[in-house]
């Protein structure tokens, strides 16, 4: 059975309220989640654009001289796929981050399943490649949590719009938050 952590504010001694649990519907499998803030995922977005750049139209000659042809039929199917390919590459790196920055122990039970997971998936052709970038109770965490605990494709989308939905402040976050800072007049 997989544990979950306590969370605890470093700063000052304060204990942070506890982080919202999330349980993939079709695993059964609970989790504490984290936001992925708004100022990440536009920075992920941001360098994505510079990995991906976007492709130029190309240009036509007019009476004013050289403009660009957005209307070209080449340039308008590689735009699509550029933008299909920018899409994709957010999510995955959304869903990376999301499950780096979720809280779950991985234990004895949840070690045999990823081994089953991994050898299965080896003999359909899919072999498990770690990231190279994580060390390896990271990527252990990520396999289990994207592709034990998110059984299916509803489960994983759900999980991603748990994350971002708890990436946007509530109005009872917002006035919880200002409570606790009120001071003594």
């Amino acid at each position: 059975m997989t544990q979950l952590m306590e969370h605890v504010n470093g700063t000052r001694g304060r204990t942070a309220p506890a982080l919202p649990e999330h349980t993939f519907k079709d695993s059964g499998i609970t989790i504490r989640i984290r936001k992925v803030g708004p100022t990440t995922q536009q920075r992920l977005a941001q360098a994505i654009m510079r990995e991906l750049p976007e492709p130029q139209p190309p240009t036509i000659e007019t009476e004013l001289g050289p403009e660009p042809n957005a209307a070209d039929p080449a340039y308008m199917l590689a735009k699509a796929q550029w933008d299909q390919e920018t899409q994709r590459e957010l999510v995955n790196r959304l869903m990376l981050i999301a499950a780096l920055e979720a809280e779950v122990v991985i234990d004895a039970q949840a070690r045999i399943d990823i081994a089953r997971k991994q050898r299965h998936l080896g003999l359909i052709g899919i072999p498990y490649e770690p990231n190279p970038d994580l060390d390896d109770a990271e990527n252990e965490k990520v396999f289990y949590l994207l592709h034990i605990a998110a059984g299916t494709p509803e489960d994983l989308r759900e999980f991603g719009d748990a994350v971002l939905k708890r990436s946007v402040p509530t109005e009872e976050a917002v006035q919880a938050h200002v409570a606790m800072f009120q001071r003594d007049l």
